[in-house]
């Protein structure tokens, strides 16, 4: 095959051999090649580019070893990362979309379907803060607004929320702050908040010193108590409060910030108010459990990840103003691309050149619709319900959060330690016992669940070690859940012989 063979003539065969190794890959686990990261190393220590092209076949070969080291997220056994396993049309959507490879910050180089990206926009935007018909109708394909922007992920979303929040306070020059007479700037938030808004505020010449991360109650919601207290340092201090940041879903306990109380606190203080909804947004679509959300309807900017409760893939992440003119606050334009006069939806957006993706949520809006999405969201957040009951039911496990969403935090108990009070020795030797137990389970490779470090109410400033476990996959039955556990207590009872001398019998 020449190069030019490359560009214009599709392999058949390669494509099928695709569609061989998805499906084999779908049927195994991680079992299959575990996690050895000196053996990884060592299958990819090769820093020189080959001379000369293989033949496909010999690089289908290359992707035969590939493949079965890739974490299997799709696993209903593996229930421990905020990463949705996807709709078999996303397949042959991506195909299309990859091959179209449309650059949707321009007109020129995406044509409609930067009609479309807008027209998606205007239906989350919908979801969270539910305008009128006349509303939408005169803003979703207005020119100098945005109803919103696409990103390639939460992160990038939450930035360019604290970017607006800057902006608006001090334009983009830092110095004028210090001229209305303020000697800094800070966020506030949650000891929840995600990491994006140190990284954001880094970004934006302020550290993450300027990130302040308050008390939350037991239930792990922002202590309105704590944020009443920190407002009146700053204003002692001089210091610029740029936004308040509510958290719809915390990442740990899938937790959610009270919003109408913080959205009522940043309307009194004229502050910018964000919800990071970046995992917790989509239960708007629910009836049953869409009042969780109630508030969020009032903040300035809404943060949205479609590769998590959307369902769609990596790299689809969505900021969504109330105010459809707020985007102009850092509207920039280039001679070659951008113009000023254009309808550009790069003059709002970080990054230059992104796919896209929006083609994706369009067609899980139109193949799943609202009641689609209902269906889903409301059987995962009944599974976690299951998980905590079965959980609550076993001296072998301590459930740490009741599932307010379909994310919960738990630890499993060594033998020795179970039915008995609890204190920071005991919590010590329970920590140990719980990042080794979820190592092994990864090692093992047949079901898994991540692991978080934080302090609960019940045993005050202590850090504790905590399993989490993400119900996002809508293939997950009772008995996975039940399997799942099995191999923890399972491999509990080995390495608590290894680590404590506890007798235990060899799994």
């Amino acid at each position: 095959m020449t190069l030019t063979d490359l560009f214009t003539q599709p392999d058949p065969a390669f494509g099928q051999a695709m569609t061989a190794l998805l499906e084999t890959f779908h049927r195994s686990d991680d079992s299959q090649a575990p996690y050895q990261r000196d053996q990884f190393i060592h299958q990819f220590d090769q820093s020189r580019m080959p001379a000369a092209g293989m033949s496909t076949q010999e690089y289908l070969a290359r992707l035969a070893t590939l493949v079965p080291g890739a974490s299997h997220l799709t696993s209903p056994r593996y229930m421990g990362h905020m990463t949705a396993p996807l709709p078999t049309f996303t397949a042959e959507l991506s195909r299309l979309l990859v091959m179209l490879n449309q650059n949707p910050m321009k007109m020129e180089s995406s044509r409609l379907l930067s009609f479309l990206e807008r027209e998606v926009l205007a239906k989350l935007h919908r979801l969270i803060y539910r305008q009128s018909d006349d509303f939408y109708a005169s803003q979703m394909h207005a020119k100098d607004a945005a109803l919103g922007v696409m990103t390639s992920g939460g992160t990038i979303a939450n930035v360019t929320a604290l970017w607006l929040a800057r902006n608006q306070a001090c334009g983009d020059n830092l110095f004028s702050l210090y001229e209305q007479g303020y000697r800094g700037a800070v966020i506030l938030g949650s000891r929840l908040m995600h990491y994006s808004f140190d990284k954001g505020m880094d970004l934006l010449g302020l550290g993450a010193a300027s990130v302040w991360r308050l008390d939350t109650h037991d239930d792990n919601r922002l202590s309105l108590a704590a944020l009443e207290s920190a407002l009146a340092r700053c204003k002692a201090q001089k210091l610029k409060v740029l936004a308040l940041v509510g958290v719809a879903g915390s990442t740990d306990f899938g937790s959610i910030d009270p919003l109408p109380e913080l959205a009522a606190i940043a309307g009194r203080e004229g502050i910018h108010f964000h919800v990071d909804a970046a995992w917790g947004g989509p239960t708007l679509y629910s009836p049953r459990y869409q009042e969780l959300l109630a508030g969020i309807e009032q903040a300035d900017t809404v943060t949205l990840d479609g590769h998590k409760q959307l369902l769609v893939p990596l790299g689809t992440g969505m900021l969504l103003c109330r105010q459809p003119d707020l985007m102009m606050t850092v509207k920039r334009e280039a001679p070659y691309a951008i113009r000023a006069t254009s309808f550009d939806q790069g003059r709002f957006t970080l990054e230059g050149t992104r796919p896209a993706n929006a083609l994706y949520l369009d067609a899980a809006f139109q193949l799943l619709g609202q009641q689609g999405y209902a269906g889903l969201i409301e059987a995962n957040y009944d599974r976690a319900r299951l998980m905590a009951r079965l959980i609550e039911e076993s001296p072998a496990f301590e459930l740490i959060s009741a599932p307010v969403m379909n994310l919960l935090s738990y630890r499993c108990i060594p033998p020795h330690l179970q039915n008995k009070a609890l204190d920071d020795a005991a919590n010590r030797q329970i920590n140990d016992f719980n990042v080794a137990l979820q190592k092994a389970q990864r090692a093992e490779g047949h079901s898994f669940v991540s692991r978080t470090q934080r302090a609960v109410g019940r045993y005050g400033e202590q850090p504790l070690t905590l399993l989490r476990a993400v119900l996002l996959n809508p293939l997950i039955e009772q008995h996975h859940i039940q399997d799942l556990l099995a191999d923890q207590e399972r491999l509990g009872k080995v390495i608590a012989h290894e680590l404590f001398g506890a007798k235990a019998p060899q799994a």
